[in-house]
């Protein structure tokens, strides 16, 4: 049906060539009939549903998706966006969900147009022709006796006439042609596309042969297909199926969630706050998606809990036994994402605020007050760690990689709560408590034995500044050792190109000949060797 457009896979596609030996004219043509189409698609198809959008419904439209007045007091939107529509893309799969529901319409679709066997290759022998029912009666209430005989047009001897007692039959019409199969399949213009035969692909007489150049009409780039009566109507009729379904769809889960996100939004924020839509859409998209999908999954959800509480004998020792799995389960759950979402994050923020934000701000400002926003700080922590994870996945065949998929690896509600701990908690929590009191604890002494008589003004601005100070003795630290590294292995690499130069091995009684090239400390060296 699309045979006009061509494969880029194509072989003897070569777009480049074309554009270089066809005239300004030709190629001029094209691209305005390219724009006309698509534009045309683009008008009719889009500006159809938005300007039906703003002429049925009032207040839908504009569509308000920046402002820059806070909504909340945290933000609320990097927690969304970077932790929850992750995960609930990856419990949901929309993409898959929404792949089914486009497929379970196209071929519905086809099956009403009478088109299965030529859009999916699938042969449905009922679509070959049209249901006759011999009283009104059958028609109402459908037919659902035997199978119906199916009568040929081209055969006047009819299985209906010859038994009367058919309560309904299927008339053929159309015909059935041998199609391209192939996107590789190149049509010259003003060629016949398909080849008529008959209902077992044998070739009709009379039909022509393909001109030079063509793919033959037996090869297997041609298969046979069924095309009913008015097929070109019938493709009309599918594509504007298509387009109806997809904005009726697309109005569904963009607009009715938007409604409603404002709805709720609405309730939450002050009304003299202008509404952020891309929030409102946010909460009501998946307000209404875990509606959907409660509904569409609770057999599903009320077996899995029937067979999890399910108990063969009820003994004292069953119910301990299951009560304990369960207790460990959610001791292990609350266990692993509170620290993952409480614990690490806290303290991450935490050394960000000392050793980074508390120092500038004193510096910058010294004579205002800082204030901890904990909320705030607790959401860039959750950040902080996230962005730690990416990092530790980039080395898919690191050992802190495969740990952290290993966690996870029987679900995210059945975490390996001790792995968790011995890899990533502990050592992490302990590194992180460290970096916190370590400089708490220098700057304590310090005022204490050495500063006593600072004011308390200075004191504060030593506590503030004894992270940065630490930081700082840290990386000196940290560099000397690369250069005491670097100064031992410059050290080993002179001593071995001055006192081992001429070192041999000697088999044992061997009388030995030191080269009279060989320096003084070579020679030593060398007989030291032998000795």
């Amino acid at each position: 049906m699309l045979d006009f457009i061509r494969d880029p896979d194509d072989p003897t596609f070569h777009p480049v060539r074309d554009v270089l030996e066809r005239n300004v004219a030709t190629q001029l043509r094209k691209i305005l009939f390219s724009a006309l189409v698509y534009g045309a698609l683009v008008i009719v198809c889009l500006g159809g549903v938005v300007w039906g959008l703003s002429l049925t419904f009032n207040g839908v439209l504009p569509i308000h998706w920046s402002s820059n007045e806070p909504v909340l007091e945290f933000p609320i939107d990097l927690l969304f966006y970077n932790f929850l529509m992750p995960l609930a893309v990856k419990f949901f799969k929309p993409s898959d969900g929404l792949h089914a529901m486009y497929a379970w319409w196209f071929r519905q679709c086809a099956r009403m147009l009478r088109l299965t066997w030529f859009m999916f290759d699938n042969r449905k022998e009922d679509e070959e022709g049209y249901t006759i029912r011999r009283s009104w009666k059958n028609a109402l209430q459908g037919y659902t006796g035997e199978p119906l005989a199916v009568l040929n047009t081209d055969d006047p001897s009819l299985p209906f006439i010859q038994n009367a007692e058919l309560d309904a039959y299927i008339r053929q019409d159309g015909r059935y042609v041998r199609a391209p199969a192939s996107d590789q399949v190149r049509v010259k213009k003003g060629a016949p596309i398909f080849l008529n035969v008959d209902e077992f692909n044998n070739r009709l007489p009379g039909q022509p042969n393909r001109p030079e150049g063509d793919a033959d009409w037996d090869s297997d780039m041609y298969k046979q297909v069924y095309i009913p009566p008015h097929f070109r109507m019938r493709i009309f009729a599918f594509i504007i199926s298509i387009w109806l379904f997809a904005a009726l769809t697309g109005v569904c889960i963009t607009v009715v969630p938007l409604v409603f996100g404002r709805h709720i939004f609405a309730k939450i924020i002050p009304t003299n706050v202008r509404k952020n839509d891309v929030y409102a859409f946010s909460i009501g998209i998946y307000i209404l998606g875990s509606a959907l999908y409660m509904m569409l999954h609770v057999r599903e959800f009320t077996a899995y809990i029937s067979n999890s509480f399910a108990i063969t004998a009820e003994t004292p020792a069953n119910v301990f036994r299951r009560a304990s799995y369960f207790g460990s389960r959610a001791a292990r759950i609350i266990w692993t994402y509170s620290a993952v979402l409480f614990l690490l994050p806290t303290l991450f923020a935490f050394l960000v605020e000392f050793y980074a934000i508390l120092p500038l701000h004193t510096y910058l400002s010294p004579k205002e007050p800082h204030t901890i926003h904990f909320v705030q700080s607790w959401t860039l922590g959750l950040l902080y760690v996230k962005l730690t994870t990416r990092l530790i996945q980039f080395y898919p065949e690191s050992r802190l990689a495969t740990s952290l998929r290993l966690i996870t690896r029987n679900g995210y509600f059945t975490p390996d709560a001790w792995l968790a701990t011995r890899s990533f908690i502990l050592p992490a929590a302990l590194l992180l408590s460290t970096a916190l009191i370590v400089p708490w604890c220098v700057a304590k002494i310090l005022v204490t034995l050495v500063l006593q008589n600072l004011s308390e003004h200075n004191k504060m601005l030593v506590f503030r500044f004894a992270y940065p100070a630490v930081l700082l003795a840290a990386g000196w630290v940290y560099v000397l050792h690369l250069v005491s590294r670097a100064v031992a292995g410059w050290k080993m690499k002179i001593k071995d190109e001055v006192y081992l130069i001429g070192e041999r091995l000697h088999n044992f009684g061997e009388r030995k000949v030191v080269s009279p090239n060989v320096t003084t400390a070579g020679q030593m060296a060398v007989r030291r060797i032998d000795t």
